[in-house]
């Protein structure tokens, strides 16, 4: 929890709503080494597809059907586990403004858009956090 802390910390400096951390790294490989393994790092979850939605009063994990159960093992106490498609973060967002946060070289703007398929969500790039 400490390390969700420490970014949150961030969004007051960058006036951020929220960040979004992918399981890729910049090859956009399915499985990566651990060192590179950003949401192990924050989340704690291991399998091989997800994302995280940090924000500031909520952490959500998004997985599809395979990692449902495992996430929750492994997440679910700092974590909301959504199992995607049958909730998509363009639901937790209806009737909001807010900036998610995220790093070009993991999340292309195009894939972010696709998941968050709505206008009201504004997307603010940062880089090395």
């Amino acid at each position: 929890m400490e390390k969700i802390e420490k970014l949150k910390k961030i969004f007051k400096k960058e006036k951020l709503d929220g960040y979004i951390i992918p399981k890729n790294d910049e090859f956009f490989g399915e499985y990566i080494p651990d060192h590179n393994d950003r949401l192990n790092f924050i989340t704690n979850f291991s399998g091989s597809y997800g994302f995280a939605l940090i924000l500031k009063n909520q952490n959500y994990l998004f997985v599809d059907g395979r990692y449902t159960l495992q996430a929750n093992n492994q997440s679910g106490k700092s974590f909301k586990i959504i199992t995607i498609p049958n909730k998509m973060p363009s639901d937790i967002f209806r009737g909001k403004k807010i900036l998610i946060g995220f790093d070009l070289i993991y999340l292309l703007k195009k894939l972010c858009l696709f998941f968050l398929e709505i206008l009201n969500v504004y997307l603010s790039h940062l880089i090395k956090i």
